[in-house]
Parts: structure tokens; sequence; C-alpha cells
């Protein structure tokens, strides 16, 4: 029986996640409702715009710009219950990029309203602007993996940065500076991976998502 992975279809770049998805074998469904959500075994929480995503996620009104808390609604909270392994299913999520952003502990801007579950501090966009998008080999260690395999062609696009992480949050991935310093760009906490640029743009090499599709079995 193929396992059903939602991805969120709010905003952002959800169709190429579900194609990649498609073609390794799950059946790969749109979400946008709580009920949506509670037919799925894994969810992708894709790219886009962090703060656009959390306003489809909040309730009317709310949120900085009103000058009140954030009201966030059932899906926001269904999300969250779908993945926390302490209160809720325990389910695998991915996010990249602006995903990431949504799963991180904050992001330093008062107009995100991040789930919280990976302890992540991120900075949005620092990688720089749409024009200053590109293209770089990571360094791709998964686990039960001896070695690290080929370098991974990654994509950044307005990616963002991991500034600090929690202790216990494993690195599967990460970028050579220019002065030989690294970087993690992939890191994961349980059942939930964040990534800060894009595997769907690159179909070709399907490892990310395969390696997320084995966790629903594990």
């Amino acid at each position: 029986m193929k396992p059903i992975v939602g991805v969120l279809a709010l905003q952002g770049g959800f169709a190429k996640h579900g194609a990649v998805l498609e073609s390794l074998g799950a059946r790969a469904i749109e979400v946008r409702t709580v009920t949506d959500l509670g037919r799925c075994d894994a969810l992708v929480i894709p790219g886009g715009e962090s703060t656009v995503l959390t306003k489809h996620l909040m309730g009317p009104d709310s949120g900085p710009a009103f000058g009140t808390p954030w009201e966030p609604l059932p899906l926001w909270h269904a999300i969250r219950a779908f993945a926390d392994p302490v209160h809720g299913a325990g389910k695998p999520v991915l996010g990249t990029c602006a995903g990431l952003i949504m799963l991180s502990r904050d992001c330093g801007d008062a107009r995100v309203r991040p789930f919280n579950l990976l302890p992540l501090s991120v900075e949005r966009n620092a990688f720089g602007r749409q024009t200053e998008s590109f293209i770089a080999p990571v360094t791709l260690t998964l686990e039960g993996e001896d070695t690290p395999t080929e370098p991974y062609r990654a994509v950044f696009i307005r990616a963002p940065r991991i500034r600090q992480r929690g202790e216990e949050v494993g690195v599967l991935a990460t970028l050579d500076g220019p002065q030989h310093e690294t970087e993690p760009v992939m890191v994961r906490l349980g059942n939930v991976i964040g990534l800060t640029f894009h595997p769907e743009l690159t179909p070709e090499d399907p490892r990310i998502h395969r390696y997320f599709l084995g966790l629903i079995r594990n």
C-alpha cells in the first residue's frame, strides 16, 4: 500500500515536491485543511514565503500588524500535533527553506509564527535576495551511511541560515564556506527534518525525498 504524503498547499512550490514523491512510489496529496492532514502518513512543508504561510495559518486581524498576539487556526495546531512525538502523532515532517523557518523555534521576525518543532534559531533570507540565488554542492551524510555520499547539487533561493541549534539536533548536510568553514544546511531531530535549500528542484537526484519516505517505515 502506497504511503500517503501530504504537501502543505497554502503557498509556495508544493507541486514539485508532489511530483518527486510520486516518482518514488508514494501517493502525494495537497493539504489545505485539517481533514486533508488526517489522511497523511507524512507531511512536507515547502518553500515559499514564511510570512505568507503564517498569515494563512493564523486568524484574521491577529498578529503584530494589528497589535495583538497571533491566533493560530486549527490547521496550525493540527500540524504541530501531527509532528509532535511527545504530545501528538510524531509522524515524519520535512520542511524546506520557508518550511524550515516554520519548523524552527524562532527566526527573529515577529511576522512569522513558527511551530517550534526544531530547537533552531534561523535567519530569514540570510543568503541574499532572489537575484543572489545559487547552486552549490553540499556534503550529504544520511544515517545508515558509513561515509558521506557523493556531493548533492543543492539549490538555494533566498535561503535561511541556521544560526543556532540544540545539541540534540543532528546534521545531515553541510555547505562549505569561502574560508573553508562548514555550516549545517540539513538537520534532523527524530521524525522532523529541515533543509535550507530546495531538493524538489533537483528531481534527478531524489536521495533526500527517498530518505524522508524511509522514516515512514522505520
